[in-house]
């Protein structure tokens, strides 16, 4: 902000002034922003790999369900395993909590949905959780709250951050993808706008608001320094690769 006003007010005591007033509203804006904002956990490369080969692990291993079950044995007594599922009840309250691994490699849609809801539905649970490959349907989210049950509805990498790393509780990795997977768009991305990357983002845009002291700032290094605080802030707040802290599932 400062290197802006330094570039317009040939003053520096005006240019400061105002960017200090700038500042301080833009900070306030972005701090009541950001407590109504709940930020998505974005895993780490190795993390993200290790689900794959997890669900790959499961999907192809006859005991998922086992697996399932010595999870919540974690934290509770009366789990009952089914064929496809375990239910966990609290006799505090006599509610129920199913678990469900859809080990598809095609992912969850509104149809493999259906044939899980015809399965588990006289079981009567107040929640249901079910871990698949990846949400194939955008329309499922809002097609679940048709019912009234909760439903949960994790890929894989959500069912390694909210199951798997909470409870400290991971399935044996007997099968693995090949290592020679290249970097995606989105994983350059993430690296790029991760939380970690908001200091030298800060640094670099402090290091040419700081010549403008010195020496009136062009209009380019007024582009390049905002650009670089647009960064540091999609770096700290974006909603997607910074971590969040996680409440309990089951």
């Amino acid at each position: 902000m400062f290197v802006w006003t330094r570039y317009f007010l040939k003053s520096l005591s005006s240019a400061v002034i105002v960017a200090l007033l700038a500042t301080g509203i833009i900070y306030f804006s972005m701090f009541m922003f950001s407590r109504k904002k709940h930020h998505k956990a974005m895993l780490s490369l190795k993390e993200k790999e290790d689900a794959e080969n997890m669900f790959l692990s499961l999907a192809t291993s006859d005991n998922a369900i086992d697996f399932l079950e010595k999870l919540a044995q974690k934290k509770h007594k009366q789990i009952e395993k089914k064929e496809n599922y375990i239910t966990i009840t609290y006799p505090e309250n006599d509610a129920k909590t199913i678990l469900y691994f859809h080990s598809s490699f095609n992912g969850l849609d509104i149809a493999s949905f259906m044939e899980i809801y015809k399965k588990i539905k006289h079981e009567n649970a107040t929640k249901v959780v079910i871990c698949c490959k990846q949400i194939a349907d955008k329309q499922l989210s809002s097609f679940v709250l048709n019912f009234k049950e909760k439903y949960l509805l994790f890929d894989q990498y959500e069912t390694f951050r909210r199951l798997y790393k909470f409870y400290d509780c991971f399935p044996e990795m007997t099968h693995c993808y090949s290592k020679e997977k290249r970097m995606v768009f989105k994983d350059f991305v993430a690296y790029s706008f991760n939380k970690k990357r908001t200091k030298s983002y800060l640094f670099s845009s402090f290091v040419l608001i700081l010549s403008g002291l010195f020496v009136r700032a062009s209009l380019y290094y007024c582009i390049i320094a905002s650009i670089l605080v647009v960064f540091a802030i999609i770096s700290q707040f974006n909603p997607y690769f910074n971590t969040k802290s996680d409440s309990e599932v089951l």
